[in-house]
């Protein structure tokens, strides 16, 4: 199960990497991924902006700010999740 999860997660972000290089290729722009935070903003931004308004309604000083702010601006969070998991399997 574990394996399935790492090898969805890997394969989402090699998607989402592939659509950043298709999308700044053609305008001559450097190659640049796009952070998580857009991502989920661009596919569903009222659940987006709920999950958003949530985190930082909560009474855990700094959960936000440092913490969840920098989650959101990673581009590559799909893949460290997958090593994450990858990494901490069972052997």
């Amino acid at each position: 199960m574990r394996a399935l999860l790492v090898a969805v997660l890997i394969g989402l972000a090699l998607w989402r990497a592939a659509v950043d290089w298709q999308a700044t290729i053609g305008q001559g722009y450097a190659y640049r991924l796009t952070p998580i935070g857009q991502t989920l903003e661009d596919m569903a931004p009222e659940t987006y902006a709920a999950v958003i308004g949530a985190w930082k309604a909560t009474g855990v000083p700094y959960l936000w700010d440092p913490i969840g702010a920098t989650l959101m601006a990673l581009p590559l969070v799909r893949a460290a999740l997958a090593a994450l998991l990858w990494f901490t399997r069972r052997r």
